[in-house]
């Protein structure tokens, strides 16, 4: 009963193991995946660093300026006695994104 026992736990123990080999190489002809070589991103260059930047100022700049024309006409509901629910959030993201802008200027 032993030898039973023995051959059970070594079939248990192997067959496992056998699944776990990758089929992925049998699948696709020429391809080994485990010897693929490491694809590393290349750093970026100064120029597209700038150009990021710039990006980034000129969107900054456009979202200073809706919110300013959104404040503006906030104003002018308040001078008819309209408080817009809107205004202080609009003045505080005014001031975040100015202060944001300023910064990325003298970077």
């Amino acid at each position: 009963m032993s030898a039973t026992r023995l051959v059970l736990l070594v079939s248990l123990l192997t067959v496992p193991a056998l699944t776990q080999q990758s089929s992925m190489s049998q699948q696709v002809p020429g391809h080994n995946w485990s010897l693929a070589p490491a694809i590393r991103p290349e750093p970026p260059r100064e120029s597209d660093l700038r150009a990021v930047r710039l990006e980034s100022i000129h969107q900054h700049a456009q979202e200073l300026a809706a919110l300013s024309n959104s404040v503006q006409s906030d104003l002018q509901q308040l001078q008819k006695g309209m408080l817009s629910k809107d205004l202080a959030e609009n003045l505080k993201k005014m001031e975040k994104l100015s202060k944001k802008l300023r910064q990325e200027m003298t970077q």
